[in-house]
């Protein structure tokens, strides 16, 4: 726990090093754990948000958690052959669901969206932590 005496600056500048930190010492299957978890945390965030109706900030998460689809998206290796085939599908889902929850602020598609992402992430999870 944070020192109560940080102001909310102090705060954030320390949660920031220690973020950076346990970015650049992680291994590839923790960077790709972590985009996972961070556009999870998003969806969930844009959720809650259209649920209270504020617009601004459900548009904000669910624009986060697009570019973090499209940063998977990107780094798969399609020369692995047919679970890259099958994973840029899901991600394909998975941004057209977001897409389509943004321009009418559905959270049902964003839902739809979480559990998609929740299973990937469950399963690159499994694969993480065998490899340690």
């Amino acid at each position: 726990m944070l020192n109560p005496g940080y102001s909310a600056q102090g705060r954030d500048k320390v949660l920031q090093a220690y973020r950076q930190s346990r970015v650049e010492t992680a291994s590839p299957g923790e960077l790709v754990l972590m985009l996972y978890n961070a556009c999870l945390r998003n969806m969930k965030e844009a959720i809650a948000c259209i649920s209270r109706e504020d617009v601004p900030t459900a548009n904000s998460h669910l624009l986060k958690a697009q570019d973090i689809v499209d940063e998977l998206r990107g780094s798969l290796n399609h020369e692995t052959g047919e679970i890259a085939r099958r994973l840029d599908s899901l991600y394909d889902y998975v941004y057209d669901c977001l897409l389509r929850a943004n321009l009418r602020k559905d959270a049902r598609l964003v839902e739809d969206a979480l559990k998609v992402m929740t299973q990937i992430r469950d399963a690159w999870q499994e694969v993480v932590v065998s490899h340690d």
